[in-house]
């Protein structure tokens, strides 16, 4: 039930409204409803407004889209601090994302009501986000991408959780990562990068690299049970962090990796007589990578490598050219890289894949070339026969 009161008159003895003890006191309407089986109120001006407010209270009620008032005050901040607290399962670095992107929303949104929250606001506000440091920087595609995602995903927790009705940003809101252009090494860049490893440790890291395609991290924390030499396989169960610390793997899932030929000799030297547990691939003092200690190493190969512009992880990008190029379909390319996916490595590499259109025009060449030939070897046939007097059937 919702009813509008007039505050400034009380019924008298004939009935009729009079002047109340509030008369010219205070606001006159009152808009009255029930929530939760408690009386709410709220004052307004004049009696326009306090109609209108009270019908919509009712068609809200009716249709299940009425926000009851102890949730009107509910902020983003407020989902913020349920929603991380629902991540602690996932792997530190992208936690650490998350809370990145948080930095950005909290000094606008953290106090805003969730209901409060529109479509054109967060669509205003995204592109002038910058960089933290002072600089002004604009941010990188995939650091606006990812705000956009955790801004969604609060505005989803508050639908769940029944502090607002719908979701009023689409996910087509989310900033889209714009495609970056891959490297992918040669051959002979690899054997040059390989040769220019300034320790044995760092060359090994760079071959497991390139021709597994693991994420440096899951490379940095293999350990030596994770060697199955009987099935050449490299078992990823782990990831490293900046600073060494073990940690869950990217996507909290696990897989087996192929490796053979000489690499896999290689490993089963470097494993043979450590314990299970011990790290597989270490640094020159046989210690776990931290990004400092590769990040120096990685620099002084691609230096005397001469290369320039190459990063860790267009080893990945790298070893998946190399699998494609050999004839590997794209639930193994999958497999290996350890993609959510098979449409997320097709969106990734579909163009690597392309390469095999341009057998066609010579295979079609080919296929018309037969075809005269077939036909002029079966005109030459015909010809013979005639002059041997033979009948020729058709056909």
């Amino acid at each position: 039930m919702a009813y509008v009161r007039d505050l400034w008159t009380v019924v008298g003895p004939m009935g009729r409204r009079v002047r109340s003890a509030r008369w010219g006191q205070g606001r006159r309407w009152q808009a009255v409803w029930v929530e939760n089986g408690k009386t709410i109120t709220k004052m307004f001006d004049n009696a326009d407004a306090a109609n209108l407010y009270v019908s919509r209270t009712k068609v809200g009620q009716a249709e299940g889209t009425w926000i009851t008032k102890d949730r009107l005050d509910v902020t983003l901040g407020d989902m913020w601090g349920v929603w991380i607290a629902s991540k602690t399962g996932r792997a530190a670095s992208t936690v650490a994302g998350y809370r990145a992107a948080w930095r950005h929303i909290e000094p606008t949104w953290q106090y805003a009501p969730c209901w409060k929250i529109t479509r054109a606001a967060f669509s205003t506000w995204i592109p002038t986000i910058t960089r933290l440091d002072g600089t002004g920087s604009a941010l990188s595609g995939a650091s606006l991408r990812k705000i956009g995602i955790v801004f969604h995903a609060l505005l989803d927790q508050a639908v769940e959780l029944g502090i607002i009705t719908k979701n009023p940003m689409r996910s087509s809101d989310i900033p889209r990562q714009g495609k970056s252009d891959r490297r992918y090494l040669t051959v002979a860049e690899i054997d040059r990068l390989v040769q220019a490893a300034p320790t044995d440790a760092a060359a090994l890291m760079i071959s497991v690299l390139v021709q597994t395609g693991l994420r440096p991290g899951e490379a940095k924390g293999l350990q030596v049970r994770d060697l199955d030499v009987l099935r050449g396989r490299l078992m990823i169960r782990r990831d490293v962090d900046a600073l060494g610390n073990p940690d869950e793997t990217k996507t909290r899932t696990h897989r087996d990796v192929p490796v053979g030929g000489d690499l896999l000799l290689d490993l089963e030297d470097i494993a043979d007589g450590h314990a299970p547990a011990d790290w597989l691939l270490t640094d020159e003092y046989g210690h776990v990578w931290t990004t400092t200690r590769w990040r120096t190493v990685w620099k002084t190969a691609c230096a005397s490598a001469g290369l320039t512009g190459v990063t860790t992880y267009e080893l990945r990008h790298t070893a998946a050219s190399l699998a494609i190029a050999a004839g590997a379909d794209v639930k193994t390319v999958q497999r290996m890289l350890g993609h959510a996916s098979a449409a997320m490595t097709l969106d990734t590499y579909t163009h690597l894949w392309e390469t095999g259109i341009d057998a066609i025009p010579y295979a079609v060449a080919e296929h018309m070339a037969a075809e005269r030939k077939r036909e002029a070897d079966k005109a030459t046939r015909r010809a013979k026969r005639r002059g041997r007097g033979l009948r020729i059937v058709d056909g």
